[in-house]
């Protein structure tokens, strides 16, 4: 065992029996330290970085002292199972950088909340500067009205001294800092610290104090040899006897793992996950700044790999945790300290220290430590609270004050408890007070689907007033839906649509764009499903249709697409409503209510009433904005004419890969043609178009095939009539956009004479197109120039419909679409 025990247990009951535990503190902390130097040297990107034993773990240190005392009280044992913790505690950490550095998961250290990490800092503070006031006093101070006063009463003449020299030291601060207030002379502080010792001895000798008599009245730290107790008498010991003694080398005989209370173990994890959590903030603060300071370019996951060696280094031998120090490398590199020899020199004097430092320590005054001690805890009070005041919103900087508080009062455990609180509370609050969740809403008037190909008839309709796409309301969200401000949202909404209902302008279609939805709670889901009803009974809305963005639906579990997608579909009465066009709404239920394509409306006859007409689908779910729109479009036709969405004479905006391929004659296939053509430029006299159509040729493609790669000359322009393209947009995000039958392409590359901007290829079992070559084009031009305006003017058109296309992304995802 640790000293020479006589027998008697009583000695057990109180301080720690162990001789010189001092100078195991001090040979503790100098320990971790050698070891994360020696680390730091050889493992991190840094050449002039300092290792230090983590001093703001000492509160954790604490309360595991406290759970040990509580299951072994001050026995040699309870020393045992402390040290088996404190090394384990620093292995644990050393596991978690380790593991955090080796999968490359360097940034997750980065999700603090900084307002929890300053509240932190603050109470950290708060516990270093009553640390340095207890070590000055060599008493206890408890955080109440009556210890406090008793505390100073009793200790006002050790007190002083400290107060003086910190007052001393922050007013040479303030008068040699520079106008923006940074410091003008970096090494002030550190040569104040070592020059408090010669000069309390210079004031000793003013006073004509005595050493001993300084020692009795407690100005200095006791002598931390083994014969502090009164068995040793007046044995007078050697200085070489004092240092190179065997208690040198307690550290590391303490441990004895028959002795240790696994029970105190078992209530020391959630101290120990709390400790290895904290643990970790230090190091992505002191590293992003450290490099910047330094300039140099460093790798957050090698340097969190090299605290883990350190840390798990110094645990496996019994030591505490390390880090690297932001201040002392600072200082050690603005010192001109710098590469490996010098690095391993720093080392060295610390393994000196480490022998002779406890020794030292006995002539080195209570003050020295203790004004050490007070400005460090006053100066990391001030950063987490008074440094931030009007940096952060009220609610996170009284999440500051609350941390900072309930750790001095009530520890680190129920501080980060505190914290977890404060960061939920204010996620939720911000995420109500100032993030909105409608990001906008406005009519469709000025949006175009990409189904540009209608007829003259179905165009009149959209573009009129009273019809057309004014009757479509757009709702674009954004955030996060969770309960706190889904409330927000359905007031939003209903107050919208109650000024449209004051201004004549009641929405028949309303299409709500979730596209820039994070995320989702129950919650909210289950409201929005509410608010679809509510919609539907209460504004009169015949159509709702809600864009998911993703294939994978809306981004919460709650299984909204199908909920949303389902509703009375009408009448069942098969003269009102085409069977395919019910089993198709059955199948999108089905499928989770996920419409990838446009649907189409296929009713028989024109409604009776085009506001109440329950002959259409109610609900829909689409992936991306631009099918919503294809549908709302549709659903507006319908309203007025449903003939000009018969199958027959209906465009199929679908890109639907691998669609059966259906068999006309060529006499068919000239009809739909000329009748595309006609729809692409309404107009053009029957006979232009039958004279450019002349110039066509008829080409069939397999799945598969290539029509032409992006990059080729642009020789020729094609009209699919029959199956589905694919455009791809290579060394792109995975850009791609279907073309359905009844699209020109090619018209710009062939008028212009540039190179094709995308590779085509076809997606369906077979396509058919009708193809105008450069040379057709060439004798177009030549022979019939009136005729070849036709191509311009399509060009002209579609341009303009791409624009229009190309403003329809950026309002559904506020960037430029790629």
């Amino acid at each position: 065992g640790v000293g020479d025990g006589d027998g008697d247990d009583s000695r057990y009951h109180g301080p720690f029996p162990l001789p010189g535990k001092e100078s195991l503190g001090i040979r503790m902390f100098l320990f971790s330290t050698f070891v994360g130097q020696i680390v730091f040297t050889f493992a991190s990107n840094f050449n002039n970085a300092i290792g230090l034993q983590m001093v703001e773990n000492v509160p954790f240190c604490h309360a595991l002292a406290f759970i040990v005392i509580e299951h072994q009280g001050y026995g040699i044992e309870a020393l045992s199972t402390l040290f088996f913790l404190f090394g384990f505690a620093s292995v644990i950490v050393g596991l978690v950088f380790y593991l955090l550095g080796k999968f490359k998961l360097g940034r997750i250290v980065y999700f603090f909340p900084s307002h929890v990490l300053l509240g932190l800092i603050g109470g950290i503070g708060v516990f270093i500067a009553k640390t340095g006031l207890e070590v000055t006093a060599d008493a206890t101070m408890n955080f109440n009205l009556n210890s406090i006063i008793h505390f100073f009463a009793d200790y006002i003449d050790l007190l002083a001294v400290v107060f003086f020299f910190e007052i001393v030291l922050r007013l040479i601060t303030r008068l040699t800092q520079n106008i923006d207030g940074t410091p003008r002379y970096p090494l002030l502080s550190p040569i104040y610290f070592c020059l408090i010792t010669p000069v309390f001895y210079f004031g000793m000798w003013v006073f004509r104090r005595h050493l001993n008599d300084a020692k009795d009245a407690g100005y200095f730290f006791p002598s931390l040899d083994d014969c502090s107790t009164e068995e040793c008498g007046n044995v007078t010991r050697s200085a070489w006897d004092s240092i190179f003694d065997e208690h040198m080398w307690d550290i590391w005989r303490v441990i004895d793992f028959s002795t240790i209370s696994w029970t105190a173990v078992y209530h020391s994890i959630p101290t120990l996950v709390a400790l290895a959590l904290f643990s970790l903030i230090h190091v992505p603060i002191n590293i992003p700044a450290f490099a910047i300071s330094t300039q140099v370019d460093v790798d957050m996951n090698k340097e969190l790999i090299a605290h883990g060696f350190s840390n798990a280094l110094a645990g496996m031998a019994g030591g505490l945790q390390n880090y690297m120090a932001y201040t002392q490398s600072v200082l050690y590199a603005r010192s001109g300290g710098e590469g490996k020899a010098s690095s391993l020199a720093v080392a060295t004097v610390t393994g000196a220290l480490f022998v002779v430092g406890p020794f030292i320590a006995s002539y080195i005054p209570r003050c020295m430590a203790g004004t050490l001690l007070l400005h460090v805890g006053i100066d990391l009070f001030l950063e987490g609270v008074y440094d931030t005041y009007g940096n952060f919103d009220i609610l996170e900087y009284g999440g500051i004050w609350l941390i900072t508080v309930v750790m001095t009062l009530l520890g680190m455990e129920a501080a980060l408890i505190a914290g977890a609180i404060s960061a939920l509370s204010v996620y939720a609050f911000q995420s109500i007070t100032y993030l909105n969740p409608i990001r906008g809403s406005m009519s469709a008037d000025t949006l175009r689907s990409s189904a540009w190909n209608r007829s003259a008839a179905a165009k009149d309709i959209l573009n009129n007033r009273d019809t057309g796409r004014k009757r479509i309301l757009m709702i674009q969200l954004q955030g996060h839906l969770f309960f706190g401000n889904v409330a927000q949202l359905t007031d939003s909404i209903k107050r919208i649509f109650s000024e449209k209902q004051q201004s004549n302008e009641d929405p028949w279609v309303v299409i709500m764009d979730f596209s820039l939805i994070l995320g989702m709670d129950s919650s909210a889901a289950q409201a929005i499903t509410k608010l679809k009803s509510n919609l539907h009974k209460k504004f009169n809305v015949d159509v709702c249709v809600f864009v998911a963005g993703s294939r994978d639906g809306f981004p919460c579990q709650y299984d909204l697409s199908k909920e949303l997608a389902s509703g009375e579909e009408a009448s069942d009465d098969e003269d009102d409503i085409d069977e395919k066009s019910k089993l198709r709404s059955a199948d999108h239920a089905e499928d989770g209510g996920i419409v990838d394509e446009a649907t189409a409306l296929l009713a028989k006859r024109r409604p009776k009433n085009k506001l109440k007409d329950n002959n259409i689908p109610e609900n829909y779910v689409c992936e991306d904005l631009d099918s919503a729109l294809i549908i709302a479009e549709d659903v507006l036709v319908a309203m007025e004419n449903p003939d000009l969405l018969d199958e027959s004479r209906y465009t199929n905006h679908s890109s639907k890969q691998g669609s059966t391929h259906e068999q006309f004659s060529l006499l068919e296939e000239k009809e739909m043609t000329l009748r595309y053509l006609h729809n692409l430029c309404p107009q053009s006299t029957e006979g232009d178009i039958k004279e450019i159509f002349s110039y066509f040729r008829r080409e069939v493609y397999s799945k598969n095939d290539i029509i032409w790669a992006q990059g080729s000359p642009g020789d020729c322009s094609k009209l699919l009539l029959q199956g589905n393209l694919l455009s791809l947009l290579e060394n792109e995000a995975g850009t791609t956009e279907g073309i359905s039958k009844g699209n020109l392409i090619g018209e710009f590359g062939l008028v212009q004479g540039t190179n094709r901007m995308s590779t085509v290829k076809c997606v369906s079992d077979q396509a058919v197109l009708y193809s105008l070559s450069r040379d057709a084009w060439e004798q177009l031009t030549t022979e019939k120039p009136r005729v070849a305006q036709i191509m311009y003017t399509i060009v002209i058109q579609y341009l303009a419909h791409r624009v229009q296309h190309v403003s329809n992304r950026i309002f559904e995802t506020r960037c430029v679409p790629i």
